[in-house]
């Protein structure tokens, strides 16, 4: 079926979108390549300590070189941990004490079925004990060596926390074997 204009009805909207995708695109390029030479055409002297005296002396705001320091803490890695070890990072903070964990171990199953969970403990002053705060839903993968991510969320609720996974394998999900991460702190 062909309109007056001799295309498909349904090939006008493909044909646009597709248009519109190019020209954001290009603009995106465009605007990358501008930022890239206005960059480049301040030239090296600008950060650098003959940059800013010559800056001061031109009339223009002298730059500022500000050194942003971070600490942080033996249980936050970016690195792919090793396999058997659980390591737990900060992936975002947001108000009210809201944090979000990036939680990751590499699991090697060795050809076996593979079914893990993870569980994001607290501990308790009162008990002297780690207390389940968070349980993830049930997974797997079928054999080989794989990076298992988790990102739990605390709300509201600063305190001593460890990331825990729990591992079984074979064909039956034989038993369970638990690798537990370092504790970490969660304060407001």
């Amino acid at each position: 079926m062909r309109t007056r204009r001799g295309m498909a009805p349904g090939l006008v909207p493909v044909v646009m979108s597709g248009t519109a995708t190019v020209f954001k695109l290009i603009v995106a390029s465009l605007a990358v390549a501008g930022a890239y030479f206005g960059a480049a055409a301040v030239g090296p002297a600008v950060g650098t300590a003959k940059g800013t005296a010559e800056g001061t002396a031109a009339g223009r705001p002298a730059v500022k070189t500000v050194t942003l320091s971070s600490r942080a803490m033996p249980a936050e890695d970016t690195r792919l941990p090793r396999p058997g070890v659980v390591t737990a990072a900060l992936a975002g903070a947001g108000p009210s004490c809201h944090r979000v964990y990036h939680v990751q171990s590499v699991i090697d199953a060795a050809g076996e079925p593979i079914v893990y969970e993870w569980r994001l403990a607290r501990w308790s002053p009162s008990a002297r004990a780690w207390r389940t705060y968070l349980v993830s839903a049930t997974a797997g993968f079928m054999g080989g060596q794989r990076t298992v991510e988790w990102y739990p969320r605390v709300v509201g609720n600063p305190g001593r926390y460890r990331a825990e996974l729990s591992i079984r394998s074979g064909a039956d999900a034989g038993p369970r074997r638990t690798v537990t991460g370092e504790g970490f702190q969660v304060s407001c």
